[in-house]
């Protein structure tokens, strides 16, 4: 199944997104009452807790939200920001090294962190390179995980490859197939729905492998819908797929996990020849803006993708001293995964209570369903000064909106100028 034209898959594209903050009048909630007095009726009876009616009748309003890197009077909840900000320790490391500027970096601090933090058997990292290979593991850095998502595709589009994804996604690799295939080259960007659960559709992935296929992703978390696949069922798909397939799991979110007996795949990408795991500094610690990201696999995998990196000047000489001291901040992941959990609850309630349906989620987003189509909702969010994501465009989920965890007062201020916009 592959698109026919291409989308903007970026995590900051407009295409899906209001033309400017000003919208349409607001829309009518009729639609969305059946749910909503469900809700309302388990309020009264005590089902929520006394903080959580009192957050959502608070009424605090957008103009009360001053967050931290926004103008006062925004409220930004449509790219999974980190609402407490950076972490503390990354940013004494950035004022430490403010008069570095002038220089390119060429230490082995960051490398070294992420070996310590995974225990990585890779003895001595080069300062003078972006990855790190020990026997047998091997590391690699990138410019945020969307570049190493682009490295990824092009590495498996050589040579008139096809490449599968599902749908919804954050899409960076199917967008690179779609423009390689729109300038002419032989490629293939396949595309498998998601299941109603929001999950990955495993054996739909299984069925579209090719002979041609060199690459299949699965995010986990899942973006858009947060939604989260057991280990053992990931691990069966990799243990039924094709050796000459190499399967990526995107974990950008999995700091947010609920499920305490949940196993990342880390360990399986030290063991494994054709699994990679991806993670970035961007969400739980806090360095959206300073992109950083990086990759665990072989060291046979790295080598083959390295060729396609930015490579060593792809570096950031603060945002390397940002992420390696952001990865030893503990405190700070406790304090982001514990504001994300606290915002889900009390946004699933508070969307349910208006007549959404919302995807359990283990990430510092929820996926709202609203029974109809959601653009002239997110347009009039807009023109309240709130910005949520439509789930329209390159998600293929006309009905759907995708509101990032924002602060206590951020999430309290996108529920008081949905209410409006709904009634």
């Amino acid at each position: 199944m592959t698109s026919s034209k291409r989308p903007d898959r970026s995590e900051h594209s407009r295409q899906d997104l209001p033309d400017s903050f000003h919208g349409d009048d607001p829309v009518s909630r009729r639609d969305f009452l059946k749910g909503g007095l469900a809700s309302a009726a388990a309020l009264a009876a005590g089902t929520h807790s006394p903080e959580t009616v009192s957050a959502q009748l608070s009424g605090r309003q957008p103009a009360d939200v001053n967050s931290v890197g926004l103008p006062p009077g925004r409220v930004r909840l449509a790219f999974n920001e980190n609402p407490l900000g950076a972490s503390p320790a990354a940013i004494e490391a950035v004022l430490r090294h403010r008069d570095w500027m002038n220089r390119y970096d060429y230490t082995t601090t960051l490398q070294q962190a992420i070996i310590r933090h995974h225990d990585l058997d890779i003895p001595r990292p080069s300062g003078f390179d972006f990855k790190a290979t020990g026997d047998r593991h091997g590391l690699m850095l990138g410019v945020g995980t969307t570049e190493l998502l682009q490295i990824l595709a092009l590495q498996a589009l050589m040579k008139n490859g096809e490449i599968v994804e599902a749908l919804p996604s954050y899409g960076q690799v199917t967008r690179v197939g779609d423009e390689l295939r729109d300038a002419g080259y032989e490629v293939q960007a396949r595309r498998s729905p998601v299941l109603p659960d929001g999950n990955h559709d495993l054996e739909d992935l299984r069925n579209q492998i090719g002979d041609r296929t060199g690459l299949v992703i699965i995010c986990n978390p899942h973006n858009p819908t947060g939604a989260l696949l057991p280990h053992e069922r990931i691990l069966d798909f990799i243990d039924r797929v094709p050796p000459h397939v190499l399967v990526a799991i995107d974990e950008v979110y999995v700091h947010f996990v609920r499920d305490p007996a949940y196993r990342d795949f880390i360990q399986v990408a030290k063991e494994r020849e054709n699994v990679i795991v991806l993670r970035t500094f961007s969400k739980v610690y806090g360095l959206g803006g300073m992109r950083v990201g990086y990759a665990v696999a072989h060291r046979d995998v790295i080598y083959r993708l390295a060729p396609f990196s930015m490579g060593l000047l792809g570096r950031n000489v603060l945002s390397v001293h940002a992420a390696a001291a952001a990865m030893g901040d503990e405190d700070h992941v406790r304090r982001s995964r514990q504001a994300v959990w606290d915002g889900n609850d009390f946004l699933t309630a508070a969307l349910e209570r208006l007549g959404a349906r919302v995807v359990p989620s283990h990430a510092c987003f929820l996926w709202a369903d609203f029974g109809r189509e959601t653009q002239r909702i997110v347009r009039t969010l807009w023109s309240r000064k709130v910005m949520v994501r439509a789930g329209a465009g390159q998600w293929a989920s006309p009905n759907h909106i995708r509101i990032s965890t924002g602060s206590r007062e951020e999430n309290e201020a996108f529920v008081w100028a949905l209410e409006r916009t709904l009634g």
